[in-house]
């Protein structure tokens, strides 16, 4: 199967929000170079063509089969936004940073950013694959705000492979989050399903609200839930091809939600604070 690339170049470095949306291989599949030329981009609050931002270089007509397309937007930016936008196929890569709303409401394909991302990278997607090669703001693979939980991401995979901010999985119902990093507070909070594994540290209260899925903390965290039951002590974790060969303490809650989710906390990095609960456990007390 040929590839087909289009390569982005910006003409100057943006001052204000660029709303990429429309530039995805599914909007480009079977549209003559001279039409991808003229799809339209919002910069900041002025509708203009891509052109007029981006010098563009790629074959005459593209593929009419979005799955072989690769955008490669050449010149990241942190002002670049909603980069694969309901995308269902085909690959953009980013070579440096992104803004907010990376992978929107993503349907497949796959999304790789060199560099680091803003908030809401992967909200509410659906299928496909995204890597963040730095770090990203917050909500990753979540909801947006006053949506009720189920609301955020539906399936598909995002590794970031740097740190996170909070809300994490922010009501997320089904797909897989790998954090190599830290998280910050509210880790996995109102989830429904799908899995969350941060390899470092985390903030306040993960998996708060949750009732369902599983959230995996392989480091620090500040603050235990509350409303968690100590269930037991487990003496590894191998998840998703992903094995932590030390012991976790796993709870079950969010019990103020009704839930039964798993949340699986580093023994010995949080020593100080899973003391008191395995000795509850050891003497079979109802915790």
């Amino acid at each position: 199967m040929s590839i087909a690339t289009f390569s982005l170049y910006f003409k100057t470095k943006p001052v204000v929000l660029i709303d990429v949306r429309h530039i995805t291989p599914d909007e480009i599949a079977g549209r003559n170079l001279s039409d991808v030329k003229n799809i339209t981009v919002w910069d900041g609050g002025r509708k203009t063509s891509l052109s007029d931002l981006f010098d563009i270089n790629g074959p005459e007509k593209a593929p009419v089969n979005p799955e072989q397309i690769v955008v490669v937007f050449e010149t990241g930016s942190s002002k670049l936004c909603f980069v694969g936008y309901r995308m269902s196929n085909g690959k953009i890569i980013v070579k440096g940073d992104a803004g907010h709303l990376v992978g929107y409401k993503m349907k497949g394909g796959s999304i790789v950013v060199e560099g680091n991302a803003r908030d809401y990278v992967g909200a509410k997607m659906k299928n496909g694959s995204i890597e963040i090669r730095g770090n990203v703001g917050h909500r990753l693979g979540g909801k947006l705000l006053g949506e009720k939980p189920g609301k955020g991401m539906k399936g598909g995979t995002i590794i970031v492979h740097g740190n996170a901010g909070s809300d994490v999985g922010f009501g997320m119902e089904k797909g897989l989050i790998i954090v190599e990093g830290n998280t910050g507070n509210l880790t996995g909070s109102d989830i429904m399903g799908g899995t969350i594994i941060v390899k470092g540290n985390s903030g306040l209260y993960p998996g708060v609200g949750m009732t369902g899925g599983r959230v995996i903390i392989g480091g620090r965290v500040e603050a235990i839930p509350p409303s968690f039951y100590a269930d037991s002590i487990v003496p590894s974790i191998s998840i998703r091809g992903i094995k932590f060969d030390k012991p976790f303490m796993l709870f079950l809650g969010d019990v103020t939600a009704g839930g039964r989710g798993l949340l699986y906390l580093s023994y010995e990095d949080n020593k100080e604070q899973l003391d008191y609960y395995r000795l509850l456990i050891e003497d079979g007390a109802d915790i």
